[in-house]
């Protein structure tokens, strides 16, 4: 059975699961973070922890650090005429603190002082601060700890200046997305589901490719699989074979230029001139494929290092789990517990290609 598709680009409806982010569930958000301090033993106490301000589930994260104990916790936001949902998340992180009655302990600000970045022990790695370059590194004491609140693939080239930190010693943290603890790999699969779902594609007996780089690629099969589809996949756009393809998922890792170049596209163009090519993740050349003709979803290229349905749909625990996850992994950093195979973190240096990762 073929999938069922919209005609074209221009006629896909937007569907509330694409466009609204959850609302937080203040009692539910409060309960789970409580559950994940325990569950992972988070400790910040005496540290001084550095946060975006930001709306939906994300504004727990001040929260969190607090709950755990923080002895400071800074909420950078920023302030813009052109994105008034900017000036919201200081609301929204100040009030999710309130609730949780830690508010003393959480100051939101709209940038720190160049002279105050010496008190800082963790610096997460947030859209209020990114890029973290090499100028902003040097602020900081060598006792601190970037936390990178995701694995090294899901980073865009340059988020942070890895080799910078190498010289000024400190220390780069990631969470470990396949702890049991955190388990977000499977919530990816999930979520990309949903994303096959919000585009109009039914999964039963649909001929699905999957281009994928990430250790996602083993969670997206089996989930596709289970939904009926027919699927194959392939670590690289290069590696596609010839077949008639109906649906061809992007799960890459995020990259300079588009892996889904204009030679990989005129390849689908010439097999699969009717398949629909999705962006869970990852880059594709958008103009490249309106030249051939092919359809793409979402209509919009999604922002900079977005995947193509935002976690929070999936609800609290996910993205609860990613924050605390990152908080602890950079505590555990900090602190210079010894990380092993299996733990919630891992150390990562600056490697041949542009990031390593290397236990503790």
């Amino acid at each position: 059975m073929a999938p069922s598709l919209k005609p074209s680009p221009g006629d896909f409806p937007a569907r509330p699961l694409a466009r609204h982010a959850a609302e937080i569930d203040h009692a539910e958000a409060l309960a789970i973070v409580r559950n994940q301090i325990a569950l992972l033993d988070l400790d910040l106490s005496g540290l001084t922890v550095v946060v975006g301000a930001s709306t939906g589930y994300h504004a727990v994260t001040a929260t969190a650090a607090a709950l755990a104990n923080a002895n400071r916790v800074i909420a950078l936001a920023r302030i813009s005429a052109r994105h008034p949902n900017l000036a919201a998340a200081a609301d929204s992180t100040l009030a999710f603190s309130k609730y949780a009655k830690v508010s003393a302990r959480v100051e939101v600000t709209h940038r720190i002082d160049s002279r105050k970045w010496q008190d800082v022990d963790v610096l997460t790695n947030c859209p209020q601060v990114a890029p973290i370059s090499r100028s902003l590194i040097e602020l900081l004491p060598s006792r601190a700890v970037v936390s990178l609140m995701a694995e090294p693939w899901e980073l865009w080239p340059g988020a942070v200046d890895f080799d910078a930190c190498d010289e000024a010693g400190i220390k780069v943290a990631a969470p470990n997305l396949g702890h049991p603890a955190i388990d977000l790999l499977p919530e990816f699969a999930r979520l990309c589901c949903a994303f096959l779902d919000d585009a109009g594609v039914d999964q039963r007996d649909a001929r699905v490719a999957i281009v994928c780089d990430t250790p996602c690629a083993p969670f997206l099969e089996h989930m596709l699989r289970e939904g009926g589809a027919r699927v194959s996949v392939f670590s690289h756009p290069a590696l596609l074979s010839d077949d008639a393809w109906e649906v061809i998922v992007v799960a890459m890792r995020p990259s300079d230029k588009p892996p889904m170049d204009i030679n990989c596209l005129g390849r689908i163009a010439r097999n699969s001139r009717h398949a629909l090519l999705l962006q869970f993740s990852g880059g594709i050349d958008r103009s490249a494929a309106s030249y051939f003709g092919l359809g793409i979803w979402p209509p919009k290229r999604p922002a900079r290092g977005q995947l193509g349905l935002p976690l929070d749909l999936l609800g609290a625990a996910p993205v609860i789990r990613r924050l605390t996850g990152g908080l602890k992994a950079a505590e555990a950093a900090y602190r210079n517990a010894e990380l092993g195979e299996d733990s919630v973190g891992f150390l990562v240096k600056a490697g041949p290609e542009t990031v390593g990762r290397k236990r503790a």
